[in-house]
Order: structure tokens, then C-alpha cells, then sequence
């Protein structure tokens, strides 16, 4: 979730890797959890997340106290360190707004607001250089818009996910879980380590959750906790309907029942995070 810097005294140049949280996959091995614990196992990674160390922790005050120590460790480390940010007090501030708001669209205007009503006052130009450095050091991933019909990358009206939901539980005030949002949250993360680069996809009367990019391959993926509601099943399969491509679309929900239809396939999550070759 962070940078690995390697240095050499010879040339004074690093590689950097990305150092993700562990995947689903990854988590069912450290943990050994059996296939008919999975949802259990889900459920605490929407509420801790998946930083490997936390799950050697049991009782609440344990794991948050991790938590806070990984994320102080890289606001320390890369980002007053490295990014010479010294006013950290607008940048968790930010940092709450972006994660308390996830999966909607981002505005300027309302993240400044927001801050200015709890006593903090930002340029707009100091707003977007902290959303850099909060994206940059892997804190949250931005996800650009793409234009289906028009196929092209929009600049504007992105959102973000947060790299590790462990990390959005101690940055943010509401303790009440959001199903939806850490399903689509954990269904990005995912298919970013699958190797996809991933957009939210416009389309021409709505969007569709996420649109990903892989050695010339597109798949269209609509993510949604629970499909038992005929509504809710009609308007995920229904969201692909102005699409006339014949790229393959999914939808991806926690029911064990296939409602596949029309050509649109219905995936189990647990079947999405264990699939290597998705």
C-alpha cells in the first residue's frame, strides 16, 4: 500500500514497487477459512480490511490500534517526508471527506465547502495537490470516467476507492458499514491486482460500475451485494442495455443462484476473488 524504495549509493536512483493489501485469495490461505466461511471472512475484510499483520490481532482496540500505526507510518514516512505536506490537519480532513464519500462523484466545490464549514480553509490548488499525495502514496486509487460510446477517458467526474477499507474504517466518524460500498470497493481493488486498469464506464443514459482494460480486452462489470430483489437484479442487468458492443458484461453479487441472462453473465464474488484467470 505504500512505496519500497531501494536504493543504491552508486547511482542515487530506487525502484519502486507497489505494495498491495492481500487479496481475498491471499487471505483465505493466511487464514485457512473453509469455502462455507467465506462470507464471514468477507465481512470482516469490509470492516478491517486486509493489511496481513491485523489479522494476528483479535479484540477491536488491537486492530485499530495497527491500523493507525501503518497509516501514521506512511503519513510520516512518504507523505511529510517525502511530499513535504505539513499540514496534516487539512489533509485528514481531505482524506475523511474522499473516504466518507466514496463511489460518488468528485467535486471540488463540495470538498471545500465541506472543509470550510468545519473550520478548515483550503486553496483549490492545495485540495488537488493533497489528492495527489493521497493517491500517489496508495492511500485511495482514482478512477477515471470512460465514455463508452465516444471511447474516450474523461478528466472530470472521477471517483475513489480506498486501497485498504481497514484504513477508511479509522479515518472516517461513521462505524456503520455500507454493504454496497465496500463490495464495489473490494471488487476494484480486486481487479486492479488482476492486472486490469479500470474506468467507471459512461453510457449514454447512465454508467456502469466499472469497465476493465487488459491486454486488448474489455469486460463491462456491474457490482451488487445482493440481486434477491427482482428490482434490483432488473436494474443491474438493465444497466448494460445501451451498450451494442459485444464485449463480455457481468454482473458480480454475493447470490449463489445464476440469474444469467441475455448474454450477461451473473458471477458469484467468491468466484470472481478466487479465479487467478478472470
Amino acid at each position: 500500500m505504500t512505496f519500497l524504495e531501494l536504493s543504491t549509493d552508486l547511482s542515487g536512483r530506487y525502484v519502486s514497487f507497489r505494495i498491495n493489501p492481500l487479496s481475498f485469495k491471499e487471505v483465505v490461505k493466511l487464514t485457512n477459512t473453509k469455502k462455507e466461511n467465506y462470507l464471514d471472512l468477507l465481512l470482516d475484510i469490509f470492516e478491517w480490511g486486509a493489511l496481513p499483520q491485523r489479522f494476528s490481532f483479535i479484540n477491536t482496540d488491537s486492530k485499530e490500534n495497527y491500523i493507525r500505526d501503518v497509516y501514521d507510518s506512511i503519513l510520516l514516512k512518504d507523505v511529510v517526508d517525502r511530499l513535504k505536506i505539513t499540514d496534516i490537519t487539512s489533509f485528514n480532513k481531505i482524506l475523511q471527506y474522499i473516504l466518507e464519500t466514496e463511489t460518488r462523484e468528485f467535486s471540488a466545490t463540495n470538498v471545500l465547502e465541506y472543509l470550510e464549514k468545519n473550520g478548515t480553509k483550503v486553496a483549490t490548488d492545495t485540495l488537488y495537490k493533497y489528492l495527489e499525495a493521497l493517491c500517489s502514496t496508495f492511500i485511495i486509487n482514482k478512477v477515471y470516467r470512460y465514455d463508452i460510446n465516444g471511447k474516450t477517458v474523461l478528466k472530470s467526474l472521477n471517483k475513489f476507492y480506498a486501497t485498504d477499507l481497514g484504513v477508511k474504517r479509522i479515518k472516517t466518524n461513521s462505524k456503520e458499514l455500507n454493504y454496497s460500498h465496500a463490495f464495489k470497493n473490494i471488487i476494484y481493488n480486486e481487479l486492479i491486482k488482476k492486472g486490469y486498469e479500470v474506468f467507471i464506464g459512461k453510457t449514454k443514459e447512465g454508467e456502469i460500475d466499472f469497465i476493465a482494460f487488459k491486454n486488448k480486452e474489455i469486460k463491462y462489470i456491474q457490482a451488487c451485494y445482493n440481486l434477491t430483489n427482482e428490482e434490483t437484479k432488473n436494474r443491474e442487468f438493465n444497466a448494460f442495455k445501451n451498450i451494442s458492443d459485444n464485449y463480455p458484461k457481468y454482473v458480480i453479487s454475493t447470490n449463489k443462484e445464476d440469474y444469467s441472462q441475455n448474454g450477461i453473465k451473473h458471477i458469484n464474488i467468491f468466484d470472481f476473488l478466487m479465479d487467478d484467470n478472470f
